[in-house]
């Protein structure tokens, strides 16, 4: 065996170890090489810009939106008027099952239902 002292591990340079921004500051692998206070400016940088880019989508969104309703108000005539048609066969069916259930419980029908001497057995 040499009593040769070998370094084992991991050798990193000084400069791998100091901010990506070059402050000065040793930076960090979970801020992906900043400092701390690089760090939270390039964040809030990010951030600034993503409120940014979604103010802008929900702007063009809500314009999409409104022209999109200005249209379908040009065109609720056509619409209305075959919900009307809808109702009023709705009612019509509602109606008619009514006249039906009323049917089978009046008094006429009862009579006209035992034919030639039919007895009920219980």
């Amino acid at each position: 065996m040499s009593l040769k002292s070998e370094r084992r591990g991991i050798h990193v340079d000084q400069s791998e170890l100091l901010c990506k921004k070059g402050c000065g500051y040793y930076g960090n692998p979970a801020w992906q090489g900043f400092c701390s206070k690089c760090w939270r400016e390039e964040y809030h940088k990010a951030r600034q810009k993503q409120i940014q880019e979604d103010w802008e989508l929900a702007e063009r969104l809500q314009r999409e939106e409104e022209e999109a309703f200005a249209s379908s108000q040009s065109s609720q005539g056509a619409q209305s008027l075959t919900f009307s048609k809808f109702e009023e066969k709705k009612t019509n069916e509602k109606t008619r099952k009514v006249t039906t259930v009323k049917k089978f419980f009046s008094a006429s029908s009862r009579v006209g239902s035992k034919k030639g001497g039919e007895q009920d057995v219980f």
